[in-house]
């Protein structure tokens, strides 16, 4: 808003205040005068300003543009007004901030030391000692994101990248000697909690994450101790392979893909799978540390390693920042800090032997969990009830809280008569639902994609007209560029397990990506025949159907090159074949003419020797088998 449009404006508003006062036409012809020209000058700033943040300057540095979208979105920015236990609401930043604290101290677990689970003697040799050499902080130090949150101690990430050559030598000391003596900077272990909101009412504090904005040099130690405490876990295969979270090689799609195809092949031979969604009842918050220090203890964290997650754990301070406003500081009782390095993998290998309690095959990511069992008769569900009475003596044992109210059960069958089982956890039935979302992609108990396809497109168009709303201003590039950013990735997450096989699903997908062309090329009129496939054309996007069939080619490709743990033999069986590696390696030819089961992806696979192209079979490295 510069000078001039503040003066229109001005003008307007007297205008406006005059032709109310006198009724005079001619007063009142002046004043539509000014507010169509107010009107002019306004949409002209709000475009100047727009061509500013994306000028080519901007394009070396988008964030200014992300902000601005991000500022738009209002999702999970801020906090909203809170309720007070007595009802009422404060929009104080000073008393939501203190609102908060008081939330986030009362999920603590205070934890009864008197009585810590036995796991018998452990069966994994220590890890080996750590060694912090300058090479690799001068690395950890380059690496550094320039514009990283700066943490309570005030030393900001450009200094630290900027100055890591000066800056390595002495912070190895410092890390070696922390590492060493076990002990940690004052700095270290006090943490900015900023309050992130999940869903539901944003008025009540419960509904707001945690997460902790730490000192980057304690990030930069937590990176050290990570590497090595994750290189021994894995050399000595003691993570479980049912947890896909946090871990290379492993995602939200490589879970999805081996859940969804064990639940597809039961079905697929007519057989009925009860499914039970669990939910952990603030699970990172409620971690207790001795608990967590003997596990660790137990699967080989010893010695100066584990001296020195004691002292990362034990004796933190924290404090809530709302709007510029500081709550009191408060200890921080239990729980792996959010929004650190080392807080993910702690979790880990405190939940890691949930599955050692249970018959029933579980899936782990993180937090989430889910339990199944085929069901053919009422021993299975019995099965299945005692498995829930297992995790609640897990529950009991380890202190943490499932959150009965928000589990839910899934009967996944075509079965006209299924067995019906009221499930109980706590003593609370839990909920049976037609479907529900795991990791993101809703599962139906006939296993299709209609509701999850819908829902999608739903949240896919929704976020066009958002972008249809506030960047209607901007060049065709970078309206592009939003909704490649902002919009696809909806409509791709996961799509190699639920890629759609009907015309229908198929279409519900691809209108949304032509409304998206028309908002890019700021075409709304044109109706002939092949006009919105030309702006297709013209903007360089495939069709979705052919950017889901190539991302189902590379994840094919990655299974097959043994690039994701993803067990090869339960989703290709190879017939006839002289070789499966020639296959492997060759795969770039063959896997446009790979069949792929409704269902999931890629089950009960057959390649046979005739589909392979002759080149490939001509070749004389392969073998007769």
């Amino acid at each position: 808003m510069d000078t001039s449009t503040r003066r229109l404006a001005r003008q307007k508003n007297r205008a406006f205040k005059k032709a109310k006062a006198t009724g005079s036409a001619k007063d009142h012809r002046r004043y539509q005068r000014l507010k169509t020209s107010c009107q002019k000058s306004i949409r002209q700033a709000h475009n100047n300003y727009m061509r500013d943040i994306i000028s080519p300057d901007a394009t070396q540095n988008p964030k200014k543009f992300w902000s601005f979208v991000k500022g738009k979105k209002q999702e999970s920015s801020g906090v909203a007004p809170l309720r007070h236990e007595d009802g009422t609401l404060h929009s104080n930043s000073q008393t939501k901030a203190n609102i908060l604290n008081t939330q986030f101290k009362s999920v603590f677990t205070k934890e009864a030391l008197s009585a810590l689970p036995d796991k018998g003697v452990s069966p994994y040799s220590s890890m080996e000692p750590i060694d912090i050499t300058v090479n690799g902080v001068r690395k950890l130090l380059q690496n550094v994101r320039p514009h990283k949150a700066t943490g309570p101690d005030s030393i900001p990430a450009r200094l630290l990248k900027e100055l890591s050559d000066q800056l390595a030598p002495a912070l190895t000391r410092i890390n070696r000697k922390s590492l060493t003596t076990g002990e940690l900077p004052d700095d270290w272990k006090m943490a900015h909690i900023v309050p992130i909101f999940k869903k539901g009412d944003k008025s009540k504090a419960s509904n707001y994450r945690p997460v902790s904005l730490t000192s980057i040099c304690s990030k930069l130690m937590e990176h050290i101790l990570h590497s090595n405490i994750i290189t021994h876990l894995e050399q000595h295969s003691i993570l479980t392979d049912t947890q896909h979270g946090f871990r290379s090689r492993r995602s939200c799609e490589t879970q999805l893909i081996y859940t969804v195809h064990e639940l597809a092949r039961k079905l697929s031979e007519g057989k009925q799978i009860d499914a039970i969604l669990l939910d952990f009842s603030k699970a990172f918050d409620k971690v207790p540390h001795e608990r967590l220090l003997y596990k660790l203890h137990y699967y080989g964290v010893r010695d100066n390693t584990l001296t020195w997650v004691r002292s990362f754990l034990q004796g933190r301070q924290q404090l809530v920042l709302v709007e510029g406003k500081r709550s009191e500081e408060a200890e921080v009782d239990s729980g792996v800090p959010q929004g650190t390095v080392l807080g993910p993998l702690l979790f880990l290998a405190f939940i890691n032997d949930l599955p050692e309690v249970v018959d029933s095959p579980v899936r782990l990511f993180a937090d989430d969990c889910l339990i199944y069992r085929t069901i053919t008769s009422k021993g299975d569900s019995d099965i299945l009830q005692k498995d829930l009475a297992a995790l609640q003596q897990w529950e009991v044992d380890w202190q943490m809280m499932f959150h009965p109210e928000k589990c839910t059960t899934i009967n996944i069958t075509k079965k006209r008569s299924p067995i019906h089982t009221g499930y109980r956890l706590h003593g609370h039935t839990l909920e049976s639902v037609p479907g529900g979302k795991y990791l993101g992609v809703y599962i139906s108990k006939d296993l299709s994609w209609n509701s999850h396809i819908q829902q999608t497109a739903a949240k896919a168009t929704r976020s066009v007209g958002f972008l249809r709303r506030n960047l209607r201003g901007c060049p065709s590039d970078v309206k592009a560029q939003a909704y490649t950013t902002l919009v696809r990735p909806v409509l791709e997450y996961a799509s190699s397990v639920w890629d759609p096989y009907t015309i229908q699903q198929i279409n519900t997908l691809e209108q949304v990506q032509r409304q998206a062309a028309r908002f890019a090329t700021g075409d709304y009129t044109s109706r002939e025949p092949g006009c919105v496939t030309s702006m297709l054309q013209h903007l360089a996007w495939d069709t979705l159907e052919e950017r889901r069939a190539r991302n189902r080619a590379v994840m094919f490709y990655k299974i097959m090159n043994n690039l994701v743990e993803i067990p090869l033999h339960h989703y290709i069986h190879v017939s006839n074949t002289r070789t499966r590696s020639a296959v492997a390696n060759n795969i770039r030819h063959i896997s446009t003419r790979v069949d792929v089961y409704k269902y999931s992806f890629l089950p009960r696979t057959i390649i046979t020797w005739n589909s392979i192209p002759p080149d490939i079979r001509n070749q004389p490295s392969i073998d007769s088998i």
